[in-house]
């Protein structure tokens, strides 16, 4: 078939007929309005034109000259019309409307579908708030908004329809108001339960009147944020982005953290986080300068003295979830300042503290595992929850010397520990060659030989596995707060668990023999003094207040330690510590 060359057309241009146009004369003028098409498109993408911020500058032109109105107490809008002028209502007309969540309402209508029955519910008159996630149009006499609940992720519609609105509203005011509202504005609205007209039927609060402003966006948020250092340097976009999911699961397990000893009667005290000299642990302190007292403090390292304190001061039982503070670098499990979890109870020896840390990660994991279609759990969770199941709930065990001795085939019992010569001297040559070959004899502490030891033979080949695993009785140079083991002084009743490689909990029979204490406190500083070295420094210091509250009557205790950042690493499957830090680590914190 032919086309022919001449097209009849007739184009209406301001009243006027033009002749008829040749196909090459329609050639043209199609080519040209996609060559301006084109040409405005990559005008937009080069000068980065985003419609939508255009439309929120002129809006916060309006804002400016009218806070009041775009920012409203709450108090105010009680004696306001809804539909933001200052026309009163009367109190019988605002009490109408009952105050429901959005959460509230899709459990109370589509969880319940009997409620409704497919009909609007024209007796109920509610009121919601929430963040508009989504504005359509149809027309100028009807619109829909999706109002969003961040906590729990959910959404419900609200449709206005100026013909079905209870107030007598002109179409000028219903588009006055309307065409104001933004995605990302905070929104009180008013209407009864119900459902569109449309085919999907869906459930909806249909507005009975114009909704409140109460909190305007002044920018509109990106419709993605993929990009993880953005995400960390912003966190507040972040959330609102991509969901508060980790915050509300940190949440939920510190919670399940605190259930689990106050269903058992321990008390949650507070202690002090600055005082003259911080300790209970290896660590460097951060130091602060207080204006009144005109001296140096220290921010805590740990709450173990506190807590021990209180034991002896007469309580049977404490815990304490807080924060300490460690003047080290930053890495993908440390951050110089990290939530801890301690408890100290009476009369338990290291077997209890095991079963009770066993008691406690079956707590956790049990509860969590009925909210799995909330949180979304990664397979790590259930492989975890799956091998903890089938062993009983019980974790594995290692012994720290006879494992050491199997594994570099010495015999750890004949050797003078609290001696770092004569230790490393023991070693055979390839150990000491691989792990301590660029180190000049001398400058290495019995504690840091021995702990590297642990590090390499035992937690890397014994540890790096889903089942949690404990290192128990731990050499006593390396634990100067734990109490010796009756029948081998060079030992203590103390344990470590360890998932995947990483350290989750340290616990032990604590030392309640004031001499004995004194004793591993020098034995401590001793090690200080001679070897000077960043890993030494930041070795226990002695305590002469805490010996002193000792020396008053210390009952046989049992203490316990968590990391609870790392906890929830674990739980959430995230790889770094800023990853479950509602405002990351101290370098993210920097920037925002």
């Amino acid at each position: 078939m032919q086309i022919s060359r001449h097209i009849s057309l007739k184009i209406y241009t301001n009243g006027s007929i033009r002749a008829p146009l040749t196909l090459h004369h329609v050639k043209r003028a199609m080519f040209s309005t996609c060559l301006v098409k084109l040409t405005k498109r990559k005008f937009d993408h080069t000068n980065n034109i985003d419609t939508s911020r255009l439309e929120f500058t002129k809006r916060n032109e309006l804002i400016v000259h009218d806070l009041n109105r775009f920012y409203p107490s709450m108090s105010d809008l009680q004696s306001r019309n809804p539909d933001m002028t200052a026309e009163s209502i009367s109190d019988q007309d605002h009490d109408n409307y009952k105050q429901i969540t959005v959460k509230k309402f899709l459990d109370t209508f589509e969880k319940n579908p009997q409620r409704l029955n497919g009909e609007d519910d024209y007796k109920s008159f509610l009121q919601l708030n929430g963040r508009i996630k989504n504005i359509r149009y149809s027309g100028k006499k009807i619109a829909f908004i999706d109002l969003f609940d961040s906590r729990y992720n959910v959404k419900i519609q609200v449709i206005l329809n100026l013909n079905k609105l209870k107030q007598e509203t002109s179409e000028e005011r219903f588009q006055e108001v309307v065409q104001l509202l933004k995605k990302g504005d905070y929104i009180k609205a008013f209407g009864i339960p119900g459902f569109s007209e449309s085919r999907s039927h869906t459930l909806s609060l249909k507005g009975t009147k114009l909704p409140v402003l109460l909190s305007a966006a002044q920018y509109p948020l990106p419709s993605q944020l993929k990009d993880e250092l953005k995400a960390r340097k912003n966190r507040v976009l972040d959330y609102q982005v991509n969901g508060v999911s980790s915050l509300l699961l940190r949440s939920n397990i510190i919670r399940l953290l605190r259930s689990f000893l106050d269903k058992q009667e321990f008390i949650e005290v507070e202690t002090p986080i600055l005082s003259s000299k911080s300790n209970g642990a290896n660590a460097r302190p951060f130091i602060t300068k207080s204006g009144s007292l005109n001296e140096n403090l220290e921010l805590r390292i740990a709450p173990e003295l506190w807590l021990k304190r209180l034991i002896i001061s007469g309580l049977d039982r404490v815990y304490e979830i807080g924060k300490v503070f460690r003047n080290e670098g930053v890495d993908s499990t440390h951050n110089p300042e990290f939530t801890l979890l301690e408890f100290y109870e009476r009369y338990l020896s290291m077997t209890d503290l095991i079963e009770k840390s066993e008691d406690l990660f079956k707590h956790i994991l049990v509860n969590l595992e009925l909210k799995k279609s909330e949180y979304h759990f990664s397979p790590a969770f259930d492989n975890l929850y799956r091998t903890l199941e089938q062993a009983n709930w019980k974790f594995r065990r290692i012994e720290f010397l006879p494992t050491l001795s199997q594994e570099l085939n010495i015999d750890f019992s004949l050797i003078d520990l609290n001696d770092a010569e004569k230790l490393l001297e023991s070693l055979p040559a390839h150990s000491r060659k691989e792990l301590f070959e660029n180190v000049p004899p001398g400058e290495l502490s019995s504690q840091q030989i021995l702990n590297k030891l642990c590090s390499f033979y035992l937690e890397s080949r014994y540890c790096d596995t889903i089942h949690p695993t404990i290192i128990f009785h731990h050499p006593r140079i390396i634990s100067p707060l734990a109490k010796a083991h009756p029948s081998n002084q060079q030992i203590t009743k103390r344990f470590e668990m360890f998932i995947n490689g990483k350290e989750y909990i340290n616990a032990y029979e604590e030392e309640n023999c004031p001499q004995l204490q004194e004793k591993n406190f020098q034995l401590q500083q001793f090690s200080k003094e001679t070897i000077k070295n960043k890993e030494n420094d930041e070795l226990i210091s002695p305590d002469e207040g805490f010996i002193n509250a000792m020396k008053s009557g210390m009952p046989p205790v049992g203490g316990f330690g968590l990391g609870v950042d790392r906890l929830c690493m674990l739980l959430m499957n995230k790889g770094r510590i800023e990853d479950v830090l509602p405002f990351g680590c101290v370098d993210d914190v920097k920037t925002q």
